[in-house]
C-alpha cells in the first residue's frame, strides 16, 4: 500500500469512498467534490488504483484576522482495512503538510472525539444542544423560507463580530454555502423580522439543522420550532452559540489543534465563546 498527497486525478476516487462510508446523497457528494476537495491538503492510503482510506483538509479563514485554519473533513477506512493504522498515517501527515504550509490551527467536527486525542486535538468552540416541538400555525406565519439572500448575509456579518472564530465568508461564499446545503435536501428559513435564519437538512425521523443564527433566544426558538414542522416526530435538534440564551445540554461540536507554538488554545479566552458555524 502506498501513502500519499492526493492529486487532482483522485477526486472521483474520493468520492465514492466518500460516498460508500457516509451515504450522503449523489448532488451533495458532486458539490462537495467540485468546491471543496483540496488535494494539496489532503492524503489517503492507496492499493494499487483503489483508495481505501483517507484525511481530507481545506483551507479556511475565521473572522480573526490573521488566524488560518485547515478543516478536516471525511476521515474513513474500509472496513476491511480498519485496525492497521491507516488513520493515523493520514492524519499524521495531513498534519504535518499544514504545519509546513504555514496553517495555525487544524481543525474539525469528529462524531468521536476520542479518536483524535492522540493527535492533540482539544475543545475548541463550545455550543448548546437544543431541542424544540413544531410550531403553533399563528408561529408559523413569522417565518418564511429564504429567497433573498441579501438579509440572512447581513445578519451573517453582524454575528461574526461577536464570534471571532467563525469561519470567514464573503458573500460568494455564503452563496456557495447555502448551495452545498441546498444540494443534500436542505432548506433556509428566516424570521420575518429578519432577525435570524436557519439552514437544516430533512431526515428520515428528525430535521438536522447545520447552521442557526438569530440576534435573540426567541428568534432561535421560533426558528427551531418552525424546522420541526418539517420532521416526523415534530421535533428539532440543532447545535447553538454557547451565548444564544437558549437552554440546553452543553456540548463540544469543534476540536482544534494548535500547529504553532504560539497558537496555545488555553491562552485564548474567546475560545471558550465561539462557536463555528459551518462544519464541514
Amino acid at each position: 500500500m502506498i501513502i500519499r498527497q492526493m492529486q487532482p486525478k483522485d477526486c472521483f476516487r474520493a468520492m465514492a469512498l466518500w460516498q460508500e462510508i457516509f451515504r450522503d446523497t449523489q448532488p451533495f457528494a458532486t458539490f462537495y467534490f467540485a468546491h471543496r476537495f483540496t488535494p494539496t491538503l489532503s492524503f489517503g492510503v492507496f492499493e494499487e488504483d483503489r483508495l481505501v482510506s483517507m484525511a481530507l483538509g481545506r483551507a479556511v479563514l475565521t473572522e480573526r484576522p490573521g488566524l488560518r485554519a485547515v478543516l478536516i473533513a471525511g476521515v474513513c477506512t474500509l472496513p476491511e482495512f480498519r485496525g492497521q493504522g491507516l488513520m493515523t498515517e493520514t492524519m499524521q501527515r495531513l498534519i504535518a503538510n499544514a504545519a509546513a504550509r504555514g496553517f495555525d490551527l487544524a481543525l474539525l467536527s469528529p462524531a468521536i472525539p476520542d479518536l483524535y486525542a492522540p493527535f492533540g486535538f482539544r475543545p475548541l468552540s463550545f455550543a448548546v444542544e437544543a431541542t424544540e416541538t413544531a410550531a403553533a400555525p399563528e408561529e408559523l406565519q413569522r417565518v418564511s423560507v429564504v429567497t433573498d439572500l441579501r438579509v440572512p448575509y447581513l445578519l451573517y456579518q453582524i454575528q461574526s463580530v461577536s464570534h471571532p472564530f467563525m469561519l470567514h465568508r464573503e458573500k460568494k461564499d455564503f452563496l456557495l454555502t447555502l448551495r452545498e446545503y441546498a444540494a443534500d435536501g436542505g432548506v433556509m428559513l428566516q424570521t420575518k423580522d429578519e432577525l435570524g435564519y436557519l439552514c437544516f437538512l430533512p431526515k428520515e425521523r428528525e430535521v438536522e439543522v447545520v447552521e442557526c443564527l438569530a440576534a435573540y433566544p426567541e428568534q432561535y426558538r421560533l426558528l427551531l420550532r418552525a424546522a420541526a414542522v418539517y420532521s416526523p416526530s415534530q421535533s428539532a435538534t440543532a447545535l447553538l452559540p454557547a451565548d444564544c440564551g437558549v437552554p440546553g445540554k452543553v456540548v463540544r461540536p469543534i476540536h482544534a489543534l494548535g500547529l504553532k507554538p504560539s497558537v496555545r488554545l488555553d491562552q485564548i479566552p474567546e475560545l471558550r465563546r465561539a462557536f463555528l458555524v459551518e462544519q464541514y
